[in-house]
């Protein structure tokens, strides 16, 4: 049924309606609901029975100028559109609720009669590529779709779905983050609903949040055996929960409501960033569930999903990419980035301003008290704000914490000196370094560190047990091997219409896989060490004062590196001249990411290069693989690359020979 209602346009940062023809949600399609996340192009070709390609053969039809705009040729006319490729959607997450606007762009191959030998009268048939962006606008609380707007990709008018820059949402509408945007996001949720968190110190009420977000909380019990602390429903549900005499009963559970499982949730630390990271939910994937409601069956199907624990995971679904958003984001919202920065330089200054073992310890204890936040979150907090020194604090081994350890000299970003025997166990499978390490017989396990069996490092207790000295519990990294650690994992679990958070299975989740670095004292340690060093200072200078032009910016590197443009062009496979016309000229961002491999620089001062040449990373799965080899030159050459892209069926990064790169 065809209604005409209001869309929202962003003009100038401000919302302006328009009336349009809208569309009704079908009720019989397809689509199952339950059985997986559906995009937005699912829902509008199946549950809004859109014809992507009668509407932009429509489009070719009535606007000549537009497709000839489109295609990129002048005086084409009598349009045929042959293939559509899949499309590229690119949306906001900061638009208004009410009218969710959707744009989704199609590269599109055209037959077309077109001017031949210069003469008007004269033409052939051509096929011609072109893209061109459509707009919908989704009223996501009502069911209902606007008709598009079509236009050729490069004539839209800039606006911030077009320029995608922030707060940009994938084809789910679940935000795309990384990890400079979580501070941002939590700025944002913070502005919105819980200002008074940006002006000063504040410890954010979980309760508070929820009735400022116009949600329901209620502390009930899930029953034994449940993993689940806390649930919101975005749909009604009936819920089995427990009652006070451990009776089972069913309740209607009404749309916004917050079920907070008070057998596991025990102590207000937990049952406050359970809270908050529901409202996380909400405030990240409210579209993204109401979009999943569209599909309108009348009952109710669930698919749970929970992820497994290894670490080796390397693509995730956007069930795993949603609730690993609202893990994180949680921590931005109760300990703010710049009042917890200025906490702990505060508390550190209490004590000399020395990053101590016993320091760390102190300033993670008041940050749990003043920020209201469990220990754990107040460590990983301070280590992502850049106090990793806070890894040697608070650190858990099989249930069981370990004494707290620090070292003498800088603490490196991403470095820890503990490790689990079931981790280890797992490296020793995959490091022929670390079981050649063991296999000297120089160390020792103690207190979870693999520490050389000897004096001032290892002593022994009244019951003659061998345990870490205090001098090597402050000297870690002279008598102890050290592991990379990457990341946190959290378990993720879909239900239709609903998000949970579940009950971690450990302490410390901080650990969640190990590489081998180094042993202590030896060559490749003294090694890696120097060269971090000189790293730092180069990438810290570069970063005080790139030149705004690309070609400049990228010899200044190169400089600064100490590599010669010959060398250079050896490693990317093409000649010298290629490689300085490529610095004379518009660098595409293919040519930046070869080089940034080449001359192995660093993830930010790759992406500063990108953005010099005004190109912003997009949504489709080339860009993406472009973005993620800008964050892996160390272990990467352009040889390398090339192949990846072509195994994709994607353009490579140079034409030179691979022979040459292969070195």
């Amino acid at each position: 049924m065809q209604v005409y209602n209001a869309a929202m346009f962003m003009m100038n940062e401000n919302p302006v309606p328009v009336v349009l023809p809208f569309y009704t949600a079908e009720e019989q399609h397809t689509l199952q609901r339950g059985s997986r996340p559906f995009s937005v192009v699912e829902i509008l070709r199946e549950v809004f029975k859109e014809d992507f390609h009668k509407a932009i053969q429509s489009y070719l039809d009535r606007c000549p100028e537009g497709a000839c705009m489109a295609l990129g040729i002048k005086d084409a006319q009598d349009f045929h559109l042959v293939r559509l490729n899949a499309p590229m959607v690119e949306s906001s997450l900061f638009q208004p609720m009410c009218s969710t606007a959707v744009d989704l762009i199609f590269r599109a191959v055209v037959e077309a009669r077109v001017p031949y030998g210069g003469s008007p009268e004269v033409t052939e048939t051509k096929r011609l590529t072109g893209e061109f962006r459509m707009r919908y606008n989704l009223h996501l609380f009502t069911g209902l779709c606007s008709a598009p707007m079509i236009g050729p990709a490069s004539g839209f008018p800039k606006d911030l779905i077009t320029e995608q820059k922030t707060a940009v949402t994938d084809q789910y509408l679940l935000p795309i983050m990384y990890a400079k945007d979580y501070a941002k996001a939590g700025q944002q949720m913070l502005k919105q609903f819980y200002p008074e968190a940006l002006e000063r110190v504040t410890a954010v009420d979980g309760w508070e949040l929820a009735k400022r977000m116009d949600l329901t909380v209620k502390r009930v019990s899930f029953g034994k055996g449940s993993d689940i602390l806390g649930q919101i429903y975005f749909d009604w549900c009936i819920v089995e929960m427990q009652d006070a005499d451990g009776r089972k009963r069913k309740e209607e559970i009404a749309p916004m409501t917050v079920l907070i499982n008070q057998d596991l949730c025990r102590t207000r630390a937990i049952e406050n960033a359970t809270l908050i990271h529901e409202c996380c939910h909400v405030f990240l994937d409210l579209r993204f569930f109401k979009l999943q409601l569209l599909s309108g069956k009348p009952y109710r199907s669930y698919t749970n999903r929970k992820r497994r624990r290894s670490p080796f995971k390397v693509t995730n679904g956007p069930i795993d990419w949603m609730e690993l958003q609202a893990e994180k984001l949680p921590a931005y919202i109760l300990m703010e980035e710049n009042n917890t920065r200025s906490e702990i330089e505060r508390l550190l200054s209490e004590k000399g301003s020395q990053r101590t073992p016993e320091n760390m310890s102190y300033v993670m204890e008041k940050l749990s008290e003043i920020f209201g936040v469990a220990k754990s979150m107040a460590k990983y907090r301070m280590i992502e704000l850049g106090y990793p020194e806070a890894e040697g604090v608070y650190s858990f081994v099989d249930q069981e914490r370990v004494p707290d350890y620090g070292c003498a000299g800088a603490w490196n970003h991403g470095t820890t000196y503990v490790i689990s025997r079931t981790d280890a166990g797992d490296l020793l499978a995959r490091s022929k370094q670390f079981s050649d390490a063991l296999k000297s017989g120089a160390y020792i396990y103690l207190e979870g560190h693999y520490c050389l069996d000897m004096r001032p490092y290892v002593e022994l207790d009244k019951w003659r047990n061998k345990r870490l000295s205090a001098y090597a519990r402050h000297h870690i990294e002279e008598c102890c091997i050290s592991f990379s650690v990457h990341g946190r994992y959290s378990n993720a679990k879909y239900e239709d219409a609903q998000a949970a958070k579940l009950k971690k299975e450990n302490k410390d989740k901080y650990q969640s896989r190990h590489g081998f670095v180094a042993e202590p004292d030896s060559k490749n340690r003294m090694k890696e060490n120097d060269l971090f060093t000189q790293d730092a200072l180069l990438w810290s200078k570069l970063k005080q004062g790139l030149p705004a032009e690309t070609g400049q910016a990228v010899q200044m590197i190169l400089d600064e590196k100490g590599i010669s443009q010959e060398k250079l062009s050896e490693r990317l496979g093409v000649c010298r001249s290629a490689l300085r016309k490529w610095c004379s000229q518009k660098m595409s961002v293919r040519h930046i990411v070869a080089i940034c491999i080449a001359a192995d620089v660093r993830a930010d001062i790759g992406l500063e290069l990108v953005r010099l040449t005004g190109y912003y990373f997009r949504n489709n799965d080339e860009d993406r693989i472009l973005l993620g080899m800008l964050y892996e030159t160390r272990d990467l050459t352009v040889w390398r690359a090339n192949e990846i892209l072509r195994q994709h069926g994607l353009q490579p990064l140079t034409e030179g020979s691979d022979a040459a790169l292969a070195g």
